[in-house]
């Protein structure tokens, strides 16, 4: 297949990318790097580092030229990957890595190679930020688009905050997932359940609800504390069969159910501060079917203080 002058292999010749890390040399970029290097190693899979870039003047260099010459994206990719071969050879990983240097758009060039990685990986930002833009295009449009569950790795937005290398020390903070008794849900659920095992820990299953607001509904719930004592009762029950699930699913796995009284997305991105990996759905219950990427999904990318794994809907 030929996508920007650049020949790739077909999903037949490449079918097991593993870990596919997008990498730019950002510091952002770097963290994910050594994120998804110790993940990758846990799970005794490939590591595969991808670097793409756009060059504006491609086009108009080669009209200049008269001659094929080699589009000026790809040099920037390779060095870039050269980048990221020495950072993993300074913290001396042992597992295996291919580099692919792509020619084009990142989000798309991942959204390809996500058809057949078992997680895609980005940091929260690039070198194309915008100042103060809080979450970057390419973290903010692959979640919505993957094959496969998206990781979008958290890292300090001051520049000067050196990284941290590949983790040589077991994290014991939990694995943390929102439940709301969706399918999006189940399939976030799942894949929540595999990575706390995997760690070692213990996952959070955690279901929010909002207190009831208006003038005469806090006057029946004040005068009425047996429906707020139900609300909690009905919640905790409905974590206690997802519990059930999980372990039929996924023997072995520590659950502990939370229920919390707030809206959905105010209590995850509190999650991702406590939680070493927040894991969500796509969607939820709420919202509309047409939207790609649900407003608790959304809104906790953009205001996380974590990692934070967006998983796709499995397919039947």
């Amino acid at each position: 297949m030929e996508v920007f002058g650049m020949s790739i292999p077909s999903s037949s010749e490449h079918t097991n990318p593993g870990v596919v890390v997008g990498f730019d040399g950002s510091p952002h970029a770097i963290d994910a790097l050594y994120w998804a290097a110790q993940t990758a190693a846990l799970r005794n899979a490939p590591l595969t580092v991808a670097s793409a870039f756009v060059f504006p003047y491609s086009d108009y260099i080669r009209s200049m030229s008269g001659a094929q010459v080699e589009d000026p994206a790809r040099r920037l990719a390779e060095d870039k990957l050269a980048e990221a071969r020495k950072l993993l050879a300074e913290q001396r990983y042992p597992g295996e890595v291919s580099y692919r240097a792509l020619i084009g758009d990142a989000t798309d060039w991942l959204v390809k190679l996500s058809a057949d990685a078992q997680l895609i990986v980005v940091g929260r930002r690039g070198l194309g930020k915008f100042w103060g833009r809080v979450l970057g295009s390419v973290a903010s449009a692959l979640p919505a688009h993957a094959h496969c569950p998206t990781v979008i790795v958290y890292s300090a937005d001051d520049d000067d905050v050196e990284t941290k290398g590949i983790a040589t020390t077991p994290d014991t903070r939990p694995v943390a997932v929102g439940v709301d008794g969706s399918d999006h849900a189940r399939s976030a659920a799942l894949v929540a359940a595999h990575e706390a095992k995997r760690l070692g820990v213990t996952l959070e299953l955690i279901q929010a609800q909002p207190h009831f607001t208006g003038t005469s509904t806090v006057w029946y719930l004040a005068s009425n504390e047996k429906m707020e004592q139900q609300i909690h009762e009905d919640m905790m029950s409905s974590l206690m069969s997802e519990m059930q699930f999980l372990q039929h699913e996924v023997p072995g796995v520590e659950i502990s159910p939370v229920v919390q009284r707030k809206i959905p997305a105010e209590a995850m991105i509190d999650c991702t501060e406590r939680a070493q990996l927040t894991v969500l759905g796509t969607r939820g219950h709420g919202g509309f079917a047409s939207l790609l990427l649900g407003s608790v999904s959304r809104t906790t990318l953009s205001h996380a203080r974590g990692t934070v794994m967006i998983v796709p809907l499995a397919k039947k």
